[in-house]
């Protein structure tokens, strides 16, 4: 009879060999915007490949039968728990569902190598503006390969190329859309990324959030860039709805050391101008 900590443990590792192929595992691979226009995501993150990666331990009170109850997971924003992410895709879908309900916010990602073993690596940076109320959002993306920045307004995401002062691409699409196609990849790879431990709470735009310390990595979390990664440490902010307040950690790898950040700011303070190259779009 499977348990409920074995289904738990199969997911989490079926979800993170699925992570392989949707990051591609490099920086530059996977694709910006409805359609997979080509614009590089900002990132490389590691994903892992293990094949029974134990479960972190749940701190919270179990019943009879080493289930959270209700109440314990209340305590906690869908997919999270005081162990730390049990379900990757539902606290993906919470983040995205907070922020899409407003108020504006800033988005800020950023890559930095400390030390690498290889040329192949490269520093990243994501600098992103949404407004809900407006339902606009603008964008800059600064990787190895692209420097692109993009524009949402009134069922439009315009790409343009930075390097060659031209639009890239142009797409129909919906607000929310547009607004999960920017950051989701490397979101969604951080989330996948790290074991976690609840350690207390952290007041973020006037309301109470919870910190997580990341107390390593899956076993078998390979880098195509960067090799195993044999260690991490830093620590992750998640309001109790489910946004994510900050991604600050340090990952060691077999072939160097990497420094991430992303972050939420700003929230109710943001506004987001036409950039002046779309006069010439």
């Amino acid at each position: 009879m499977t348990t409920e900590d074995g289904r738990t443990t199969m997911a989490r590792t079926e979800l993170r060999i699925a992570a392989v192929a949707l990051l591609l595992l490099v920086a530059g691979c996977a694709a910006l915007g409805p359609g997979g226009s080509g614009t590089q995501t900002p990132t490389e993150t590691a994903a892992s490949t293990a094949t029974g990666t134990p479960t972190p331990t749940e701190t919270a009170a179990p019943t009879a039968t080493g289930t959270p109850t209700d109440a314990d997971r209340a305590r906690y924003p869908d997919g999270w728990s005081a162990a730390g992410i049990d379900d990757p895709d539902a606290a993906l879908a919470a983040h995205y569902r907070a922020t899409l309900a407003g108020p504006s916010v800033t988005v800020t990602y950023r890559s930095r190598i400390r030390e690498s073993t290889n040329d192949r690596g490269a520093n990243t940076t994501l600098a992103m503006r949404v407004d809900t109320a407006s339902e606009r959002l603008y964008a800059d993306l600064d990787g190895s390969d692209t420097h692109r920045e993009a524009f949402f307004a009134d069922g439009t995401l315009t790409q343009w190329s930075v390097e060659n002062e031209t639009v890239a691409d142009r797409s129909g699409t919906t607000f929310s859309r547009a607004a999960r196609s920017i950051d989701r990849s490397v979101l969604y790879s951080h989330l996948l990324l790290y074991t976690l431990e609840r350690t207390g709470s952290v007041e973020r735009s006037g309301t109470t959030a919870l910190v997580y310390n990341v107390t390593g990595v899956p076993d078998s979390t390979v880098s195509n860039t960067y090799g195993t990664a044999t260690g991490a440490s830093g620590r992750v902010v998640v309001g109790r709805d489910g946004r994510v307040f900050d991604v600050e950690t340090t990952v060691t790898y077999t072939g160097g050391t990497v420094t991430y950040h992303y972050g939420h700011a700003a929230v109710g303070e943001t506004a987001v101008e036409r950039p002046g190259w779309m006069d010439e779009a």
